[in-house]
This record gives C-alpha cells, sequence and structure tokens, in this order.
C-alpha cells in the first residue's frame, strides 16, 4: 500500500501547532463547510472562531488523523482529520488531508483544500508549523493538478429547440455555462445526465483516466420519448455530424485511479474439513473412505500473483491428518496398537474474481497437481515395536475450487468460506516394509477414481504492486 510522503509534518508538531488556537480566528475563514455538513456532530462548530471546546475536542481527531496518513490508512485519516478540520482549521490538518484524498481519488475536492490554505494569510503569530504546512501545500498541488481529467459535455438538441437543460454528473447540477467547456472531474467511472425540460434526456457512462480530456455528447430526441444513444469518446468534432463513438479508454493499470486494475503478490491459508469419495483401487470393498474417515483441519497454503486485480496464479501446498476408518484401523483398538494417515498434495492453481475492488467478492478457480495418502500402524509387546506403513500416491486431475472474499484493510487483507472438490487418482502403491526395513513399490493396474470434498474458511493477504 502507497503512504504519503514523508514531508508531512509529525505527530508531535501538529500537536504543539494546536497550542495557539487563540490565533486562528484572524485567518481560519477558509475552514470547509462540505466537512461541517456532512459531521452532523459538530453541526455547531464554527472553524473560523472556535471555543475552547472545539479545539479540546479537535486536538485528538486531529493527531489520530495524522498517524492513521503517516501509516499509509488514508481512508480512515480522511475520516480523523476531516472531523478535526470541521471543528478548528489549520494548515497542519488541511495539508495531510488533501494529500489523502488525492491518493483515494478525489483529486478535485483535494486540490481545492490545497488552493484553500495557499491562499490563506499568515498572521505574524502564526506558527512556523503552518507556514512549512504551506510550502508543502505548494508541492504537493503542483503534482496533482495536471493528474485531474476533464468532462468537455456537449448536448445536441433537435433543430429550432431552445435549449431548458438540467445536466448532471453523478447526480451533482452542471451548471449550464460549463456546457462545451472543460468541468474537472476525478478519475474514474461517471454518470452524466442530460435533461431537456418537456422533451427527454440522453446518458452516457464514461471511466476517466487521470491527465485525460474526455468529450462527452448526448443526443437528446425531438419526439421527446427517450434520448438517443450517447456518444462517448467521439473521435470526430463533437459538434458536427458523424461523430463516431469509441471504448472510453480504462484507467492504467497501477495508475491508483479507482477502478484502475492491479498488481500484488498474494499469499492464502485455509483452513478446511475433508470427505473422501470414490475407490483407492477398483473392485468392491476398496472404497477410499474404508481407509480414512475424513482429513481434519488440512492446511492448504497458497502462493502466487495477482494479475489485473481479477486474476490469480500460483503454487499450493496441502497438509492434512486424517482418520483412519474401518478395514485399515480394524486392529487399531488393540492395547499397544496405534494407527495414523496424512494426505499431502503439491500443485498450480488459477482464479477469477468477480468484484476484486468490492467489499464482497465471489472468485472460482481451477488447479491440478500430486497427492500423496500414507498411512501407518504401530505396535509395541514386551519392549518389540514393530511399525508397518502403506502409502499410495497418484494425479489430482483437477481440483475446483470457489469462495467468497470479504475484504478488510482497504482490501489487503481478505477473509471468508471455501469449497474445493478434488479428482484424483492414484497409480502407485508402497506396500508395508519387507523385514529388510526397506518398502516394495508396485504400479496400480487396476485404477479407479476419487475425490475429496474440503470446506473451509480461507484467509490471503495482498502486497500491491
Amino acid at each position: 500500500m502507497k503512504t504519503i510522503p514523508r514531508a508531512c509534518l509529525p505527530v508531535a508538531v501538529l500537536a504543539a501547532s494546536f497550542a495557539p488556537f487563540a490565533s486562528f480566528a484572524s485567518f481560519a475563514a477558509f475552514a470547509s463547510i462540505a466537512s461541517i455538513a456532512a459531521w452532523s456532530g459538530v453541526a455547531h462548530a464554527d472553524p473560523a472562531n472556535p471555543t475552547d471546546n472545539d479545539k479540546a475536542a479537535a486536538r485528538p481527531f486531529a493527531i489520530e488523523g495524522l498517524r492513521l496518513a503517516q501509516e499509509g490508512k488514508c481512508r480512515e485519516a480522511v475520516e480523523q482529520l476531516d472531523k478535526a478540520e470541521a471543528l478548528v482549521h489549520a494548515p497542519t490538518t488541511a495539508v495531510p488531508l488533501a494529500q489523502c484524498e488525492i491518493q483515494l481519488g478525489k483529486l478535485v475536492e483535494g486540490t481545492e483544500l490545497l488552493n484553500r490554505v495557499l491562499n490563506e494569510t499568515l498572521p505574524p503569530t502564526a506558527p512556523p508549523a503552518f507556514a512549512e504546512a504551506k510550502k508543502q501545500a505548494r508541492g504537493v498541488l503542483d503534482a496533482a493538478a495536471p493528474r485531474i481529467p476533464k468532462l468537455r459535455i456537449h448536448v445536441e438538441l433537435p433543430p429550432g429547440m431552445a435549449p431548458a437543460l438540467a445536466v448532471t454528473v453523478d447526480g451533482q447540477p452542471v451548471p449550464v455555462v460549463l456546457l462545451d467547456n472543460e468541468r474537472p472531474t476525478d478519475p474514474g467511472r461517471h454518470h452524466v445526465v442530460a435533461q431537456q425540460a418537456g422533451y427527454g434526456t440522453a446518458e452516457a457512462d464514461v471511466t476517466l483516466a487521470e491527465g485525460q480530456v474526455e468529450p462527452v455528447v448526448l443526443h437528446i430526441a425531438a419526439n421527446g420519448a427517450t434520448g438517443a444513444a450517447p456518444v462517448v469518446g467521439a473521435t470526430a468534432d463533437p459538434y458536427g455530424q458523424g461523430v463516431v463513438a469509441v471504448p472510453a479508454a480504462p484507467p492504467a493499470a497501477g495508475s491508483g485511479v479507482p477502478g484502475a486494475p492491479w498488481n500484488a503478490f498474494e499469499f492464502g491459508v485455509r483452513l478446511a474439513f475433508g470427505l473422501p469419495f470414490g475407490s483407492i483401487i477398483s473392485g468392491n470393498g476398496n472404497d477410499l473412505n474404508h481407509t480414512v474417515s475424513n482429513q481434519f483441519i488440512p492446511v492448504w497454503l497458497d502462493a502466487g500473483a495477482r494479475i489485473a486485480s481479477h486474476w490469480y496464479v500460483g503454487a499450493y501446498f496441502t497438509y492434512g491428518i486424517a482418520s483412519t476408518a474401518s478395514q485399515f484401523s480394524a486392529s487399531c483398538p488393540l492395547t499397544g496398537v496405534s494407527c495414523s494417515a496424512n494426505d499431502t498434495r503439491l500443485g498450480v492453481n488459477a482464479h477469477y474474481h468477480v468484484l476484486p475492488d468490492n467489499l464482497v467478492d465471489p472468485w472460482f478457480g481451477l488447479g491440478f497437481g500430486y497427492e500423496w495418502l500414507s498411512g501407518s500402524v504401530s505396535a509395541s509387546s514386551a519392549g518389540t515395536s514393530i511399525k508397518e506403513s502403506l502409502g499410495v500416491d497418484g494425479w489430482e486431475f483437477a481440483n475446483i475450487q470457489g469462495g467468497v472474499d470479504f475484504h478488510l484493510l482497504d482490501g489487503a487483507l481478505s477473509l471468508g468460506p471455501t469449497v474445493t472438490l478434488t479428482i484424483d487418482q492414484y497409480d502407485h502403491v508402497s506396500s508395508p516394509t519387507n523385514t529388510n526395513g526397506a518398502t516394495v513399490g508396485s504400479s496400480i493396474t487396476n485404477q479407479a477414481l476419487h475425490e475429496w470434498l474440503l470446506l473451509g474458511v480461507r484467509g490471503t493477504y495482498d502486497l500491491k504492486l
């Protein structure tokens, strides 16, 4: 996860800067009214004229917000810094707040906050930290401003129709004066609607990459029923005839734009309960569940790469302790006799994530590998110990996987249920140890398919690149 630059003022400087709150009244008129409205708990506060109670209440929000920002937890930091700014405005909270908003894709809001900081006039009594924050604001603004995309919206009306338009972007009104002009808009996907009073509407979806200027042409039908199909990303004159529609360019991978594809190293751990089906070898009485009744807490380890958000490819290793059953363990209840079994597999797999950037992300996958099942019987009597073992191994032709991830920590950590069905075939057996202590191996001629159904939970961690 990316973090904001180390140039952010440390918590100690921020705490010290909150001491001379009495001097804020002369320059705090630029406080964010939107932040006050968004935080109903402090709707009474006036950042331009903070009371002692406001100052005391703002201090812990500011310190906690800056700590979170320095740790790269911008989503949580914005919530805290918004509260601090709504109570008492200070450049030392406004600049980290703007940096986090920019990192989260809110380029317009973040850069406007930086502009307000730069346009402030600090009194001679302002602490040095405020002046340092203003210097930092200039550098952040100069780097972020060229990244802001712009929409150029044009509405086509039937000939002779007088404009009476209401245009919105994501539900927010667009002043008529901005039509046919560049409107700064955050990166990502946006929904544009134009409505002509008494006639109809036209709509378009457009995805903006950083720094992009994107024309959007909306056609209002003359019959007043519905809007004509919008043209997004025109390659010809957006105000003339013969406009050709092309898909809007998606955000570039790794750009940090919300909704842009991303890559990561992914590590996963699964815990499950396994049930066997099928046969070890063909023939009556050779069912797998006659040898092992289940696997309890098989550990499944994944390691691989997430590619373009949706895809995962990697390798897996599993080890499960199996409960012996029936014919294999007929003598195990006897005094001095013990039985054990385990199942190991190694292979590769791939997953597809349906909603990789959502809180709830269904996924499914496919893999293949190799399986080893082994069991042993140990007995001791009159100071003599005997241990015999039996092992079978073969290809895991396929494992079909699926589950749901619930994303935590901005998507870096995920937890959720998972189910896996393996399709395997043993083709080699290692017989009990002979009198020389060596094992005797042979091929299985009457091979048969068997399956394992693994039900459990999975946790993953994505180290984004």
